[in-house]
């Protein structure tokens, strides 16, 4: 196997981080629209390409060399920044997903008021009425 230079490398991990932006981009639109199905083939999508980045990465650690690498490891860096803040914006809308699921379940679901021991719904119900008349 001919020996990439760490140049090419870097190259190939930018071209698969900015697929994976895209992924993450298109990801957002999926959380918003609630489409499960669309959303777990991104997913596995993305699964892929992070395994692809790991083994372009294990490349890069092995290649040793004295090129000039300070532009592409500019852009590579831009691109991963970009990538966090995309699946940062993404985590976000998860929870507040999660946290409106649970909002509207826990309104259709109240749980009552108080767990200690007390006297029967039904006898809370009536007026209490005292056996004393005071305008006889």
């Amino acid at each position: 196997m001919p020996e990439q230079s760490i140049e090419t490398i870097l190259n190939q991990q930018i071209t698969l981080h900015k697929s994976l932006l895209e992924l993450a981009k298109r990801k957002t639109a999926v959380i918003k629209e609630n489409n499960l199905e669309q959303l777990n083939q991104l997913i596995k999508d993305e699964q892929k390409h992070i395994q692809g980045i790991n083994a372009l990465e294990i490349k890069r650690q092995q290649v040793t060399a004295d090129e000039d690498i300070q532009s592409v490891k500019k852009e590579l860096l831009q691109v991963i920044l970009e990538l966090k803040a995309v699946n940062e914006l993404n985590q976000d809308l998860l929870t507040q997903s999660m946290q409106f699921v649970s909002l509207n379940l826990d309104l259709l679901m109240p749980q009552s008021d108080s767990m200690n021991y007390s006297k029967e719904d039904s006898e809370d119900d009536q007026p209490v009425r005292s056996m004393f008349d005071s305008q006889a």
